[in-house]
């Protein structure tokens, strides 16, 4: 009621009278606690928009950047080396915790102090399915392995750190890509067959010939598990923390010789599918540097080996 009847020359909040000192008509203490109160109101307002403020400074967080892992290349090494370990150490454990088993049942066992019988028994049909499916729980044992450095136990996120999407294409587009490459692929590996040596005789394919269950859990290994360990490993944490500290080039360049090495001993002699795996090594290399994610790799990794699997379990391939 007071600024209704308050006097031109009076205080319009509190009917004081007004000196010639004053400030939008208010009184000198008016124009004070009102300048408080705005003070107050706007330090209320910013502390309750305080949580949407800071976002923008865990946005990096949120969306990392794979092309800059918080893992060195020390780590990425030491990533790769534990993957190369566990795909020999585990089916060799399973291969003593087998003899053991057999030695408990009574069944018939090589004598140790001959290495032809322990040869033999370990090229067994039913020993060599035994390490064959060991190899998917050393696949499993790389996974956690990943997930422990990436995430830092629990602390980042896991998939997005490694870049998992389809870097702005469709899912039929990395289809049809995949179809091109292993077209791609056959044809390149024909013509080299034409200049390189192609033994048929290495354990890969002692392997397939051993028994038709070996050549289905093959199939199942090369089509669902293979190729996401594959590619977390040698894409995802390898070439992102190498990319970082040698550079681009380098890092495809390395990336791509350490995945076809580890697979030389066991296409020993067929030199023609060692420079097809190198070829597929470079083509997933080349696709992860473009799009940032493992994830177009996943893809055309697992529907190459999906083809060369269904061969093999025709006999058609090697």
């Amino acid at each position: 009621m007071v600024d209704q009847f308050a006097s031109a020359d009076a205080c319009r909040v509190c009917g004081a009278p007004l000196n010639k000192v004053q400030i939008d008509g208010l009184c000198g203490d008016c124009a004070t606690a009102g300048s408080s109160q705005a003070s107050w109101d706007a330090q209320s307002s910013a502390l309750a928009f305080a949580p949407y403020d800071v976002s923008p400074l865990t946005h990096s967080e949120v969306s990392p950047d794979p092309d800059r892992p918080h893992w060195g290349p020390v780590a990425g090494v030491s990533v790769w080396l534990a993957s190369v370990a566990a795909i020999i150490v585990i089916p060799l454990i399973a291969v003593i915790a087998w003899y053991m088993i057999q030695s408990v049942r009574g069944a018939p066992l090589p004598n140790l102090a001959v290495p032809a019988e322990v040869v033999e028994w370990v090229k067994s049909p039913n020993l060599l399915l035994v390490q064959v499916l060991s190899t998917i729980l050393a696949h499993a044992v790389t996974i956690l392995i990943c997930w422990a450095v990436v995430t830092q136990l629990g602390k980042r996120r896991f998939w997005a750190s490694l870049g998992w999407n389809w870097a702005g294409r469709s899912f039929w587009y990395w289809m049809v890509l995949s179809a091109c490459v292993i077209v791609a692929l056959l044809v390149v590996t024909q013509l080299l067959s034409l200049v390189l040596p192609q033994s048929e005789e290495n354990s890969f394919t002692e392997l397939l010939r051993s028994s038709t269950r070996v050549r289905i859990a093959i199939a199942v290994l090369a089509t669902f598990t293979a190729p996401l360990v594959e590619e977390t490993v040698y894409r995802g944490i390898l070439f992102s923390s190498l990319r970082r500290n040698v550079g681009l080039t380098a890092a495809v360049t390395l990336v791509t010789l350490m995945f076809a090495g580890v697979h030389v001993l066991q296409y020993l002699g067929a030199w023609v599918s060692i420079a097809g795996l190198t070829l597929l090594s470079f083509a997933l290399t080349v696709i992860r540097a473009r799009t940032k994610s493992i994830l177009p790799c996943v893809a055309v990794h697992t529907l190459n080996n999906a083809f060369f699997s269904v061969l093999i379990l025709l006999n058609k391939a090697s």
